[in-house]
Parts: C-alpha cells; structure tokens; sequence
C-alpha cells in the first residue's frame, strides 16, 4: 500500500489552546521480551506491555505523536469509547476507516479531546493482530463519577488484563484467513498488567515428565526446549519470569476504585479478589446504581469499575481472572499487598488461593450481569435520559453467523438487516448449510446479516469526505446511513458457529455509547412479552456489550443435527448519534473482526469536519483529488504535477503555494 503525508495547512474546526494539554510520545517498537515467562517477539509501547498509562481531564485535549519505529509492521491506534463530539473523527484510530496506517519508520500526531465526564477507558493498535502483539494500555479520564466513586477514599487502581499468545500475532492473523482454516485457539496465558506466569513445564496446554511432554495423548515440545531454528546460543525460550504484579500497598479499612480493563484479544474473563466482595459503579465510563457482587465479567474492550473496601485482616490477598465460554482453563493473577502486613508478597503462591468463581459455561452469570446492573440517571454526570420507543426511526436487525465462503464472496443467501425471517433463510440456505469448505477451498468468515466484511484500498472517511467511490456506500457493503440526532434500535441475533457453539461475543461501538435495553435467550420475535422485558427507565449505557452464550456447554442445539440449529439468544441495543463521521461497529473479538464480522455506520458527507493538518494519503486518495476538495485548485495541481512528476511531496509544497495564493 503506498503511503504519503501530505501538509494540507487546513486547520482543526475548532481553535483550540494548546496551554495544559496532555502530550506524550508514543516509540512503537518490536522487541523480545518474555512478560509470561516465555520469549516472544512482542510490540511495545515506550519499551511497555502495557504502555503508558494515560491520565486527563474531563475535555482535556490530547496530543499523542506515535512514532512507528517496527521495520515492516503499520500501526494505527484507537481510543476506545472516545466520542469525538468535537470534529475529531478523524482521529479515532481505525484503520483504513477513519485514517491510513501509520507506516513503518514514520510517524502521526493524534490531536482530540477527552471526553467531557470521567470514566475508564483504554487505547489499542486498530491493524492486523498488533493489539494481540502488546500495543494498548489504560486512558483515564479523571474524576468521580458519581457521588459513589467519591466513597473511594483509597484511590483508585488500574487493571489491565489481556489473553497472550506465544505465536507470532502476524502468523495468527494469517492462519485465520486460510482457505485451510487455522484456528489460533485461546491464548497460552492471562497478562494482569503485563505480567503472567506460564510454567514451561506443567501447565493448562500440556504436562511434561521426565523429558517427554503431552498434550493430551499427542506428543509436543514445550515451552522449555529449543526450536531447531533459534541459535545454539538461544538455549530455550524461557526465561527470568516476571513475578506476579502486585497492587497497593493498600491501607486497611479504606475503599479503593478498582478499574478493571479487558485490553485483550479473544477471551471472556471474570475477575475475583479473594476474601473480599465489590461493588459495581461503572460500566465502559458510564455511572451506574450500586451493583454487589463477588466478581464481574468483563469481555474484550469492556471495563467494568468497582469499590472494594479493605476490611479483611493485613495479609496478602489474591486478584483472580479467569478465562470464562470457553473450555480451556486459563487464569492470571495479581496479589494485593495490606500496608502494614508481615507477609512478604514475593513468597505468596497466587494458584492456592481459594476464589469462587463462575465456571467457564456458567452463562446464566453472564446474562444475569448485563441485565441486573441499572444506570444511574442522576447526579452530575447523570446518563442522559432513553428516548422513547416512539421516536425509533430504524431498528437494525443483525443476524451474526459463522459459514464458509468463496475468497471473493461479499455476501450468503439473502442477506437482510431488516428481518430476521429473511436473514435466516429457508431450508438450503440456512447457515449451517454454509459450513463445508469443499476440499478447503472456502475460507471461514462471520458475517452480519449474512454479509461479510472486506476493507477497502481507501478509508472509509476519506472515501465519504473526498467522494471517492460514492457508489460504494450501500448497505450490501456493510455502511449504513444515520443521521445526527436519531434515535436507532439494534437487535443482535446470535446463532451458533458451524461446529454448533453459541459464543459470548463483545460489541464495540466506535464514537459513540449506547443504551443496552436487554438481552434475552432464543429467538427474538419482537413479541409483547419480549419487549416488556427490555428496560426502557434505568438500562446501562456501554460503548461495548455482549451477545452471551446459551444452553449446555454453550451448546443449545445437537451440534450432530445441523438441521435444528436456529437463533440462540439476542441483546437489544438504543443509540443516537452525536458525532459525524464513520463509526465501526464491530465484534471485539480480534479473531472475529479479522475473518469479517464489521460493519460501518455513516452520516452524511456534507457533516463531515475538514481533515487535520497532517492527513495521511493512501489507496485512491491522491493529490490532485485532496486539493480539489480542499482548496478547489485542480488545475494548478494537475499542470504543475504534469511538469514535476509525480511525487507526492512536490505536489504538496504546490497545493501549499495554490493555499497561499488564494489566501492572498
């Protein structure tokens, strides 16, 4: 893909000061390291894993220069739940959405404001599988809350947990596009803030004795020998483990705000803390009514931030996170630390703690979770108010299947996001009549409403701003028009996997939060029963949620009577827009998004902000078609360019002497 940045002097809408702005470096890099015990070639931020912690204020504005100094490897980085109300769509981060990649040996300068009420939020790397490679960390919007956030007389402390892989992310990504499916599986171990424990020679993957390692009946190397391709000299690939991390010290009889972070890639996890119980007061940066518990489900890109108030004896206690809809026992932990105790953390074995804790197909839990927690609709940072089912002008209906496709397919069946009937199809076209391969040659994709997603060559706002491929914008492509201001219904229908699975998936909505009205299990009919259920007074307000698994095993159907597979379960999303732009809406699964389960939502061009100062070009985006839209000098680029070639560089310095002319 070539890539150029062009120096348009178009300034931001908005004439911002610059005077107590948070700015920060970001050096992108690719190193080894071996945060699990096991060295791997990883992505860091400023030499972390995970990177900075960001800390502002409510509308402070942010200024991040992200240098890419990998060799081969673009990089993008999102904000997620930023709502860029401010004409910042452009700097969302998502790549070949709202900007090109950031190329290798270069570098971008992200400018926006924070959002204007404190909460939890996170960053990643938006392209290919660097998020799986380590690129995210915590962005917190300081502040209370709600009056209950003030109850944390201790603090607050931040959770970062992520699944980790040992195999290389870009190689991940690839196995997933394979006519040959290769599936990455779950992750070898949990990261809690960066550090894991994966022991080379016994755990959840295999078990060695005297030499021979096995997982299950078939025989591995593990973890501990070294491969044929490393150097003599690279005896293993283990190494000096990291030690557990460890919280506080914390004071006793003080509440802390424990801010807990799902940067990672595929897994559900619940997070428990031994001996003490939480409450539950905010979801994705949105307040909410107290909500006790023992633990809490958070999926990826969710975060879920609770009071725990340190009322047991001094001593160390152990953070618990465990893998949860999936059948792979996988846990991460974190030991906190009482001021004052004799207990020296480094000696404390997390692994005997006993922690109660959901099991893995408990998803009774999980539903219970999503619709027992209630928003807070009081107070100064009061969730606004749920518009009324009458002022809904469009409900979405989105279908969410598993089939194989033909490699240049867009779409199965009869695709519909208006009816669930059409959507499903009849008998032959169904999905799991989609689910053969024939001899490997169809590529295994999710799809929305039975539509998949394929990335164009241009992103997809500089397509919209630059009217470039207008023709492109239509729903069989996955973009959906809204308008600014109204009031939309999203009906996720979940549907089992080929191999008869119902999974949890995790929703992100970019560029704007939503109101989860309910979710429920079976077939959404829409019928009174149906929409009794959903809360329409006091629901949660998230920018990511969960379609959550059913029946046993997160198996509701006969997995060997295909035929009988039909919808299992659905979560009912309320959202206006506020922001202009194109706003993807995707499964927060990596693996998901990768294999197409996308989709934009898109105002109109005429809503658009100008583009920042230091757009970057790529695919169709040429200059003669910026400066016609920016400045209306086609002419001057296109003689000049026929004279000087057509570099891209020299045709911006001319774009910038049409700017000064016409400013004369």
């Amino acid at each position: 893909m070539a890539l150029s940045l062009l120096v348009l002097l178009v300034p931001f809408c908005q004439s911002w000061q610059l005077t107590g702005a948070y700015t920060e470096t970001f050096i992108i890099k690719q190193d080894f390291k071996s945060p699990d015990c096991v060295d791997k070639l990883v992505v860091t931020t400023n030499g972390m894993i995970p990177g900075p912690e960001i800390r502002v204020q409510p509308g402070e504005e942010i200024i991040i220069t992200v240098k890419n100094e990998m060799k081969s490897q673009a990089v993008n980085i999102h904000w997620h739940g930023m709502q860029h109300t401010n004409g910042t769509v452009w700097q969302d981060g998502a790549s070949m959405i709202s900007s090109c990649p950031i190329p290798p040996m270069s570098s971008w300068t992200y400018h926006f404001k924070a959002n204007d009420k404190p909460g939890t939020f996170q960053y990643h790397g938006h392209i290919g599988g660097v998020r799986t490679g380590g690129l995210g960390g915590a962005l917190i919007i300081e502040g209370d809350i709600s009056d209950y956030a003030a109850e944390a007389d201790g603090g607050d402390i931040v959770v970062v947990m992520t699944d980790w892989y040992h195999a290389m992310a870009d190689e991940l990504v690839v196995d997933l596009l394979q006519p040959q499916f290769r599936w990455p599986g779950d992750g070898q171990s949990i990261l809690v803030n960066g550090k894991g424990n994966f022991d080379c020679y016994n755990n959840a993957v295999y078990q060695c004795n005297n030499g021979t390692c096995l997982e299950g009946a078939l025989e591995v190397c593990g973890a501990a020998d070294r491969p044929y391709y490393r150097p003599s000299y690279h005896t293993s690939k283990c190494s000096t483990c990291p030690g557990y991390e460890v919280l506080g010290p914390v004071t006793a009889g003080k509440t802390y705000l424990f801010r807990f972070i799902n940067g990672g890639t595929l897994m559900l996890m619940n997070v428990a803390i031994e001996g003490h119980n939480m409450t539950v007061i905010e979801l994705d940066g949105s307040p909410t009514q107290k909500y006790h518990t023992s633990s809490v489900d958070l999926n990826s890109g969710q975060r879920v931030a609770v009071l725990v108030t340190m009322d047991q004896p001094l001593g160390v206690y152990t953070l618990s996170v465990s893998q949860r809809a999936r059948n792979a026992p996988r846990f991460g932990y974190a030991l906190i630390q009482y001021d004052g105790s004799a207990a020296d953390a480094s000696t404390v074995d997390p692994t005997a703690a006993v922690i109660s804790q959901p099991a893995w197909n408990d998803n009774k839990f999980t539903l219970d979770f999503q619709n027992e927690i209630k928003g807070l609709y009081t107070g100064s940072n009061a969730i606004p108010a749920v518009p009324s089912s009458a002022t809904v002008n469009r409900t979405f209906s989105m279908l969410v299947t598993q089939e194989r496709m033909n490699a240049m397919a867009s779409f199965q069946a009869q695709p519909s996001v208006d009816s669930l009937t059409d959507a499903v199809g009849p008998v032959g076209s169904k999905p799991q009549d989609f689910c053969d391969s024939d001899g490997n040659t169809k590529p295994l994709r999710w799809l929305f409403g039975r539509r998949t997603w394929n990335y164009p060559a241009t992103p997809v706002l500089s397509k919209l701003y630059f009217d470039i491929g207008a023709e492109d914008f239509t729903e069989e492509n996955l973009y959906y028009a809204i308008e600014l201001g109204t009031t939309y219904d999203m009906v996720i229908h979940n549907y089992p996997a080929c191999n008869g699975v119902c999974e949890t998936h995790s929703w992100h909505m970019h560029g704007m939060r939503f109101w989860v009205l309910g979710a429920g299990r079976g077939e959404w009919s829409g019928s009174a029963a149906q929409l009794a259920m959903l809360n329409t007074v006091d629901p949660p307000m998230r920018d990511t949620v969960q379609t959550i698994s059913e029946g046993v095993d997160n198996m509701p159907f006969d997995k060997t009577q295909p035929q009988t597979f039909g919808p299992c379960g659905y979560t009912v999303i309320r959202f206006v827009p506020k922001s202009p732009g194109t706003w993807m809406f995707h499964c927060h699964q990596l693996w998901h998004t990768i294999m197409g389960s996308n989709a934009v939502f898109y105002t109109a061009a005429h809503t658009i902000p100008p583009p920042p100062s230091n757009l970057m070009l790529c695919g169709e985006m040429t200059v003669e078609k910026v400066a016609q839209k920016l400045y209306g000098c086609n002419n001057i680029v296109n003689a000049n360019v026929a004279s000087t070639g057509s570099s891209p560089f020299a045709a911006a310095v001319l774009i910038l002497f049409a700017h000064v002319a016409r400013a004369k």
